[in-house]
């Protein structure tokens, strides 16, 4: 049996621009902290290898304290790692794969051009296993490299590791299909670049293992790696699949309906209610759209209302999308002034941006306030 830890999409060193400053840079020391994690887990499971399938680092700047990190980590593990550079960190000329010299137990795929290494014990005898592998050598590859291809010796347990989008038939990251991978027969494919990843392919023998850390809100839920176990007799080999969380974050998001509120502290107490029916926690960055309908009086101040220590999270966004108290098609059908100021604003309330929408709403509230007669 052959144990390996599959992880890609790691982004180390990314921005986290949409961020403030502080809480950026604490995220990109929780990227590297939950690398080194993947590592001290990989040894207490007694991994015979890693294999890393693309954009370890999120672009060509990358930092000193994550290559000192990175190769601290790599040769303490001390068994083979293979890496797979993609579209975020392809091999190209000047990048970090030509300028660093990581450990001996490190293999850097670095051409388009399919690569297979027979994996030697500590011993230098032969361990029955060949890993396959290519790279990136710009940000697009609109082929595929290994089609064509087939592993080489069936009765050797075959991996692939590679960067490769299986979603888009017309990707420029390396469109995969299902019948590539078939047509190759690799007993496991270790795919990367997909951060929220689907099923496993049948037999578990390709799969995905989505991003480590999550870095937006396109990249929901807790996220992790893949440690595989695969056994091979007679040709014929089994592959057993664990997917285990090692995010310190997760992005989350939700709706909170205001109807019936009649102050900001209601408002606040049902945002609390909401994230303790979630689960959300000091891990959780949360966005939060208020809906319902409200009193026209009362304008929602989003940013007082954002503080996200209030609930127990590490960040909370709120988007304010609820409706003046009133119904729309009687304000719609009204002859008078209220009728004309709704259908004035309409199109507004309805854009698809969301600022457009809030200001549009709070505009709406104090006309209503106004020809009620009613302050703000």
């Amino acid at each position: 049996m052959i144990r390996i830890l599959h992880t890609a999409d790691v982004h180390l060193d990314s921005p986290f621009s949409g961020l403030p400053p502080r809480c950026a840079e604490m995220r990109r020391n929780e990227l590297r902290q939950t690398f080194v994690s993947m590592m001290t887990a990989a040894k207490r499971a007694d991994c015979d290898l890693i294999l890393i399938a693309g954009d370890l680092f999120d672009g060509a700047l990358v930092t000193r304290e994550t290559v000192r990190m990175l190769c601290r980590e790599f040769e303490d593990f001390g068994r083979p790692i293979f890496v797979a550079p993609g579209n975020h960190d392809p091999a190209s000329p000047g990048s970090v794969w030509q300028k660093v010299t990581f450990p001996d137990n490190v293999h850097v795929f670095t051409s388009t051009d399919p690569e297979g290494i027979d994996l030697a014990d500590e011993n230098g005898g032969d361990t029955g296993v060949t890993v396959y592998g290519y790279a990136f050598t710009g940000p697009d590859l609109t082929e595929v490299p290994f089609e064509g291809m087939r592993a080489d010796d069936p009765e050797r347990i075959n991996l692939l590791v590679c960067h490769c989008d299986m979603l888009g038939a017309n990707s420029t990251d390396c469109p995969v299909t299902a019948a590539h991978l078939a047509a190759f027969g690799a007993d496991y494919a270790a795919l990367g670049h997909i951060h929220n990843p689907p099923a496993a392919g049948p037999g578990n023998r390709y799969a995905y293992c989505g991003c480590p850390e999550p870095r937006a809100f396109d990249e929901l839920g807790p996220k992790g790696a893949l440690f595989v176990e695969i056994e091979k007799e007679d040709g014929v080999s089994t592959v057993s699949l664990r997917r285990v969380r090692f995010s310190r974050r997760r992005y989350e998001k939700g709706e909170v309906d205001c109807t019936g509120v009649a102050s900001l502290a209601e408002i606040r107490e049902r945002i609390g209610q909401k994230a303790a029916a979630e689960g959300w926690g000091d891990d959780t960055l949360a966005q939060v759209r208020l809906t319902g309908f409200v009193p026209p009086s009362l304008l929602i101040d989003t940013e007082a209302l954002a503080d996200p220590r209030e609930y127990g999270l590490f960040s909370l966004c709120l988007t304010d999308s609820t409706r003046p108290d009133a119904d729309p098609e009687e304000l719609r059908s009204d002859p008078g002034i209220r009728g004309a100021i709704w259908r004035e604003m309409e199109s507004e309330l309805n854009a698809e941006d969301p600022r457009r929408r809030e200001v549009a709403l709070r505009a709406l509230r104090y006309a209503l306030c106004a020809v009620a007669g009613d302050t703000v």
